[in-house]
Parts: structure tokens; sequence; C-alpha cells
């Protein structure tokens, strides 16, 4: 089949396994709505304070406290700042992105009925992000113990040169390493040796130290389109439903090189190769559909508590993936036995552009809060998270992802998002702040770990019927990657820090 991921640096070729699909599934299924300024700046804890834009989709209960017409709208400018460092050498990257969070409209019904435990209820329509994947990541720096080449030997090796596809077929890097001469079956130099043990003319002769080098880029979000409705049981009871459609589109690029091949320290006259480099791209859209049911419960007007649950979102998507690879050797003599010896300078295979259609189905999530009034003067709010990633599920009419599944249930299990927020009321002003904290997109065994957590405030202006919010908020990303895996693991670790600035405003209308 296919393919790598962004962040993943290389695959399994078809000579040794399939693909793999499942990092794209874990990160569609780590969403993280954005909601407007006032929930931002408390750390997103949403699900028990309702009467605002984004209960339409975290808890559409929250729907039921309202009792006037409402639009909002919610646009915000994004400043990202990422350092990667490979072996003491640290390189820096920034960006900034403007983006529309939410537009919402709530429709409010009251019964005016006296004395009726029914006091109504009110439709919502929103549509919000619940996804950003725009990042970019940038290494340089020098590996003197192995080579992207050394991965391809060790996936190459105990399959025969006749598995490998057509240069017409290949698509893996594997395969194309093999079409650059970069591997080559131990059999062309000696034909008593097996054709299904590999070597390579830059690494298993003579070790080099080399630079390496890759940019990792992204773009693209989910936003999701929701419809919900909630009612109001005598300011006790709150209950609501919501339909959500999601659309979903994805692009990642990665351009890896490697060059400055220094054999000095074992001989310093042998230079068989100046630079290689592969590119990828990798191309997902699709849309999907799940539904939320909630509930908020005020047993004393100074408490609330809220919970939600949100089914899997069943994505149907289509993906594109293209890779190529190119060597410029110095002139090199090419032995081989088998094939006839070749003098090599620059190399090139690029493969056709391979295409999939496969089903997503997230995992349930779960969510509770708790938000507890001090009277007029403000409130304390408190949400947890509750997601099993290895619940994650993928399905193809086309071919077995079996081995996908399989992973995913090994590698990856329960997380708790937790988010925290503040509001003090000095009339018309409100003063706010927040934290939260997300592990989601951590493998027990997996080579891309990440922590993230945010610091979050903001203030905003009620008035009567006209309000405006602002939140600042500061995400914190430290995360681990390698380009590739090693049997004995001495694959380069790139330690990689993020920090993203979000400034975020809503303006509301009520009438």
């Amino acid at each position: 089949m296919k393919k790598i991921f962004f962040l993943v640096a290389v695959v399994m070729p078809s000579v040794v396994s399939a693909q793999s699909y499942y990092r794209e599934a874990i990160l569609f299924s780590n969403t993280q709505p954005v909601g407007s300024a006032r929930i931002q700046a408390l750390g997103g804890a949403s699900v028990a304070l309702g009467a605002d834009p984004s209960a339409i989709l975290s808890n559409p209960a929250g729907l039921g406290l309202y009792n006037s017409w409402e639009v909002a709208l919610t646009p915000a400018i994004n400043i990202t700042n990422t350092k990667s460092t490979l072996n003491s050498n640290t390189t820096s990257t920034s960006s900034t992105k403007f983006s529309l969070d939410q537009i919402s409209l709530v429709l409010s019904n009251p019964n005016r009925v006296e004395n009726d435990v029914w006091l109504g209820g009110s439709w919502g329509f929103g549509v919000q992000k619940i996804n950003d994947f725009n990042a970019k990541i940038v290494y340089n720096g020098i590996n003197p113990d192995n080579s992207l080449i050394d991965y391809f030997i060790e996936n190459a090796n105990g399959a025969p040169t006749s598995s490998f596809p057509g240069i017409e077929d290949a698509f893996d890097l594997t395969s194309l390493a093999y079409y650059n001469y970069l591997i080559g079956p131990w059999n062309i130099v000696n034909d008593t040796l097996s054709d299904s043990e590999y070597f390579s003319d830059v690494t298993s002769f003579v070790r080099p130290s080399v630079r390496q080098t890759e940019t990792l880029e992204s773009s693209g979000s989910q936003y999701q389109i929701t419809l919900g409705y909630g009612g109001n049981v005598g300011d006790v009871f709150y209950f609501g439903f919501n339909v959500g459609l999601v659309t979903l589109n994805y692009t990642s690029s990665k351009s890896y090189a490697e060059l400055d091949f220094d054999y000095t320290q074992a001989d310093s006259t042998y230079q068989p190769l100046n630079s290689f480099n592969t590119t990828e791209k990798l191309s997902i859209n699709g849309t999907g559909a799940n539904l939320n049911v909630g509930i908020i419960i005020r047993p004393i007007p100074a408490l609330r508590i809220g919970a939600s649950i949100t089914t899997r979102t069943v994505y149907n998507l289509n993906d594109s993936y293209e890779t190529t690879m190119g060597a410029e050797w110095n002139n090199f003599y090419y032995e081989d036995l088998i094939g006839g010896d070749t003098l090599l300078n620059s190399t090139y295979v690029e493969s056709a552009i391979l295409e999939s259609v496969y089903t997503l189905r997230t995992p349930v999530k779960y969510s509770l809060g708790g938000a507890f009034f001090l009277g007029k003067l403000g409130f304390l709010t408190l949400d947890a998270e509750f997601i099993n990633y290895g619940k994650t599920n993928l399905e193809s009419q086309d071919f077995s992802m079996s081995n996908e599944n399989e992973y995913i249930i090994a590698n990856f299990s329960n997380q708790v998002n937790l988010k925290a927020g503040v509001e003090i009321r000095l009339s018309p002003l409100r003063l706010r702040a927040g934290y939260a904290i997300n592990d989601a997109f951590i493998g027990k065994q997996d080579y891309f770990t990440l922590r993230s957590q945010s610091f979050s405030g903001g203030a905003g202006v009620l008035l009567n019927q006209f309000y405006a919010d602002f939140a600042l908020v500061y995400q914190d990303r430290s995360a681990q990657y390698s380009p590739y895996l090693l049997a004995d693991y001495s694959e380069p670790i790139i330690d990689i820090n993020s920090s993203i600035i979000r400034g975020i405003f809503t303006f509301g209308y009520k009438f």
C-alpha cells in the first residue's frame, strides 16, 4: 500500500509489511475545540457553565440557560515559535496565522406560563474549529553514529530483491533507496552471499559522520457544524443534545536530506556520496458525523454540575500520497556482479500518486465539569475529559487495517485532559484566568511524544445587549521525535519545544 505520515520519517515497505495509518487516526481523534474568547480565557472549561456559544458543541444542555436570542463571532490570531535541537544544534522557526474560531446563533424560546416547571429551551447553531494542523518543524545537526540508510538496510533485510516492486510501482522509501543504489544485496559483491541481506557503500564499509536536516510542515483544520437544543426544567435540571457534521482538511509535507558525509577519521580518500534527499506529501480530506448528549444539574444556586458524552465521530476519508528520492554521487563506480557495474553521479526516483479510501472511528469522549458561583463576585470551574485512544478504529474495503488497529490497542490508552478557570465580576467588567493540560498524543512504544499545557487570561465587558471578550492563551508544547528507528535504539532524537500565543476576540449581540 503506502505511506508515511507527518512527523514519521519512514514507512515499512511493501517488501516487509503494510503501511502505517495510526498516527493521523490519533491526531484526528485528539480534537481541541477552541470556543469563545470567554471560554478560552477559562482554560476551555465549559461543561457546567452554559449560556455561552461554546455550549452548542461542548455540552448542549448549556443552551437551556439562555433566555434571549444571541449571535456571536470569534476571530483569532496565532503566533507560533518552535525550537528543534539535534545534538546541541538548535534551529528556530516562527509563523503567524489568522483564523475564525467560531460563528454561532442561539434562538431562545422560554416558556412564560406562570408556575410551570417547564421553562422552555433554545436552539443553537454553530460552526467551530476543533483542530488546527498548522505547524512547521526544522532541524539541522551532525550525527556521528548512524544514517537513514542504516534504517533502509534493517528494513530490507530478510526480503529478497525479487520482493521489491518494479521501479514504476515503488512508493516506499526503502524501495526508492534500492533504486538509488543507496542499498544493495550482498550477493552483488560475492555471489555466494544472500540476496536478502543488504549493505551500503555509504555506511557499511567506512562509517561516516553526516549532517541531517529535515523540514516538516502541516496545514489544515477540522471544523464542526453543529445543531443543538437545550431545555430547562425548573432552573434545576438542564438537558440537551446536538448533531455534528465535521469537515477535515489536512496536508503534510516533509523534506529530509543527508549531506557532508565525513569519512576523515577512517579513510579521508573515500567519498562515494555527496548527498541524498527525500520528499513526501500526504493530503487527507473527508467528512464525519457525531452526536452529543448532556445534562447540567443545579442542586443549589451556587453549584452547577455538568456531564456530556460525545459519540464516536465516523469519518469517510480520502487521501493521496507521493514521494521522491534523489542522490548526488561523487562519480562513484558501483560494482555489481549480478546486474553489471555502473558509474553513479545523479540518481532520482519518484513514486506515482497513491490514493486510499477508508473509514475512521474516533473514541467516545466523556466530559465532567463543575462550577461554583461566589454570588455576584464570579465563579470557579473545572472540567475533566476522558478519552480512550485505544478505541480508535480504522477500516477499509480495499485492504486490511488490522495491523493498524492492533498497534493502536497496544500502544494508546486512556487519557485525562484537565481544564480549570476562574472569573471575577466587576460589573460590567469580567476578569478571567485559566489552565489546561493535554497529554493525549503519547504512545507506549511510539517514537513521537507530545505534552502540552496552556495558561490563559482575559477580560470582557457585558452591556445590556452587546458584549465583547478578549483572551490571551499561551500554550507550551514539548516533544521528542526520531526520523527513523534502529534495532539498537541509537536513532537520533530531536527535542522540540513550541510556544503558541493566541489572541482571541468574541463579539456578541443579544436580542
